[in-house]
């Protein structure tokens, strides 16, 4: 089902992979890293414990026939998460980041091999070290309504999770919530409702708030049985929730009925990012940490079933995530022979090897 097409050494350790979704840029990609570096790594100006986590956000295009080019590459705080917005923004492509600073950064592709921060705040505005650690934009249905305002959902090292607003390239803080008793591993949006967020935290809690009520939660379980790492909404089915943790347990919910899964499939290893693919939504792709990259076809609810996976990597499976270049794209883009299944290009990440792969994936038709 994998075939790497090429491998990148990312000089940090590597822990996020993100494609961009933009229709014109859809063969474009980041990769951030992040490196706890030794006293005697750091120079004279920067030995102190907020300032050793250092990391580079690297911005990719895959050029025929399935080569990587680096555009840019920015020296920045450790980066734990990246997400693009789903959609152009006030004419703006974007990608919000999370660092171990707290920060969270704005930062606008315009398309001319360059990423520039347009905008960053500490998130909650409070003094002490923490690191905000994934985010997720409200923008990822299908249908989204652009008249929409446009939100992100941060969570951090301290187990809370907060709220922003977008407008006009400002961040605003809209509501803050003390949500986890240790960190808030993950923070995601119902793309179908917006007001509803969820955070999952190494306290074995996962929960859902509603904006409209401050950020109050309005449902809580336990059924994980290690820290919540991972949650995904699912664009194209309204009710369907994905959700992975260190117990090793992929859980697709229905939102409609919290109190058990539909569904549990051990994958082994410990998992860190689960993603939906961005062209019918039935296929999982999971970062394993301990047990490499895995596609789980999700077209059957009740009985998922891993279908491939990508073993080449030699450290904790970090990163992944699909690109939603069409088939003819893709086509364009590699030498894939006679193929009548789906084919999608996707990046992989690893962390002490810090190394990134670039590979064709082959689904079923």
């Amino acid at each position: 089902m994998f075939k790497v097409l090429e491998t990148f050494d990312t000089k940090f350790s590597a822990d996020s992979v993100e494609w961009c979704p933009i229709e014109g840029f859809k063969d474009y990609f980041v990769c951030g890293t992040y490196e706890l570096l030794k006293p005697e790594e750091q120079s004279d100006c920067s030995k102190n414990e907020t300032q050793t986590r250092q990391g580079i956000i690297y911005l990719f295009r895959v050029v025929s026939p399935g080569n990587l080019h680096l555009l840019d590459q920015v020296n920045v705080a450790g980066v734990l998460d990246m997400k693009w917005a789903h959609v152009t923004y006030e004419g703006r492509i974007l990608l919000g980041v999370v660092n171990s600073l707290g920060y969270l950064q704005l930062w606008e592709f315009q398309g001319e091999s360059k990423m520039n921060l347009i905008t960053e705040t500490k998130v909650r505005c409070a003094d002490d070290e923490y690191l905000a650690l994934s985010l997720d934009w409200s923008t990822g249905r299908s249908a989204w309504n652009h008249s929409t305002e446009v939100k992100i959902a941060v969570s951090d090292s301290k187990g809370f999770i907060s709220v922003y607003s977008v407008i006009q390239g400002r961040l605003s803080l809209v509501a803050s919530q003390s949500a986890h008793e240790f960190e808030a591993w993950i923070t995601a949006f119902n793309y179908w409702d917006p007001n509803i967020i969820y955070s999952g935290g190494d306290d074995c809690k996962f929960k859902w708030f509603d904006t409209r009520t401050g950020l109050h939660s309005v449902g809580s379980n336990t059924i994980h049985t290690a820290g919540v790492t991972s949650l995904h909404s699912n664009a194209e089915s309204e009710f369907i929730l994905a959700s992975g943790s260190y117990d090793e347990i992929l859980r697709l919910w229905d939102t409609r009925q919290m109190r058990r899964p539909i569904s549990e499939t051990n994958l082994s290893g410990g998992i860190w990012r689960l993603k939906w693919d961005p062209f019918h939504h039935k296929y999982l792709f999971a970062a394993c940490m301990y047990s490499n990259f895995k596609i789980i076809d999700c077209q059957h609810q009740h009985n998922p079933e891993i279908v491939g996976e990508l073993n080449e990597h030699e450290s904790i499976a970090y990163g992944c995530d699909w690109s939603s270049l069409a088939d003819d794209e893709v086509a364009n883009k590699i030498v894939l022979g006679n193929c009548e299944s789906r084919t999608a290009i996707a990046a992989t990440c690893s962390f002490y090897d810090h190394t990134l792969r670039l590979s064709v994936i082959t689904l079923g038709n």
